[in-house]
């Protein structure tokens, strides 16, 4: 049976994820749980006016969800029946329809972000348990966020991960993806000892005739094309990805998480390339 102590910030943050006006539970859906879980839904200040219409003082939704919790501790001198609560608002069933499935992803992670600075998780099953606790919010993230999965299901490379993930895992796709692309030019530098950039730099690191790096001989037809088509994806990503973002104001570059990720995978598809370059012996 979990009895952690939650302090008033941290029963606070809970009832913000829980009762958020656009992605948390309904009045009606928090009430309900009030009822299964055997906590007295308390006054929150609707008055009725006698014609079957009414108006509203005092609480909004979240503060009454807290405002209720408070009672229910005071009055039992126990959190069992708040961790009840919780588990009962993110049973997976409740979410079994396709339009639902956003809002129980939402309420899982930010639930999870509030649950682990206490040394608990809740798990996709529903339960609450104790796990090991988190002192960071970077270590939060990392243990929370699905989009840190959905870099790892693409099997992203580290240098993209190096370079994006902050800015990634804060939903900031514009500079996700602007430091990434810049990564990968920084990545032909340190292999070349080059100083140039942008298209120069991959003009002068990828010549045919006298280049600086190689991963193949460059004696057959095959092996050249290779080579060239390594240079100009290199070329072809700064042109997509990064010269835009450099020209354009961040307000005005809309990108969404799917975009995002497939221009992240392109770049990683070039960093596994350059995991097989070396530089041209006494360049």
């Amino acid at each position: 049976m979990i009895n952690i102590l939650l302090s008033e910030q941290q029963l606070q943050s809970i009832c913000t994820v829980l009762a958020d006006t656009n992605r948390g539970l309904t009045k009606t859906e928090l009430t309900h749980t009030l009822q299964l879980c055997r906590i007295t839904a308390i006054d929150d200040g609707k008055r009725n006016i006698g014609n079957g219409m009414y108006y509203q003082i005092g609480l909004n939704k979240r503060d009454w969800l807290f405002s209720c919790f408070v009672n229910e501790i005071n009055s039992q001198h126990s959190y069992t029946r708040i961790y009840e609560f919780v588990e009962s608002a993110l049973n997976p069933i409740s979410y079994t329809s396709t339009e639902r499935r956003d809002k129980y992803q939402w309420l899982y992670e930010e639930i999870n972000k509030v649950l682990l600075l206490v040394g608990l998780q809740i798990q996709k099953d529903g339960k609450i348990v104790s796990t090991p606790k988190a002192t960071t919010l970077d270590e939060v993230d990392r243990r929370v966020n699905s989009l840190h999965k959905k870099l790892y299901d693409r099997s992203i490379h580290y240098e993209v991960i190096k370079y994006c993930i902050k800015d990634y895992l804060r939903k900031d796709y514009f500079d996700a993806v602007f430091e990434a692309s810049k990564g990968l030019a920084e990545r032909v530098r340190q292999i070349t000892g080059l100083t140039k950039d942008g298209g120069e730099l991959f003009q002068t690191a990828f010549s045919t005739k006298d280049p600086y790096l190689f991963f193949n001989s460059l004696k057959t037809q095959s092996e050249l094309s290779e080579f060239i088509g390594l240079k100009e994806l290199l070329e072809a990503i700064f042109h997509l990805a990064r010269n835009p973002e450099a020209h354009t104001p961040k307000v005005n570059w809309k990108v969404e998480e799917t975009k995002a990720l497939d221009i992240l995978t392109l770049i990683s598809f070039a960093h596994k390339y350059l995991d097989e370059c070396y530089r041209i012996p006494n360049r």
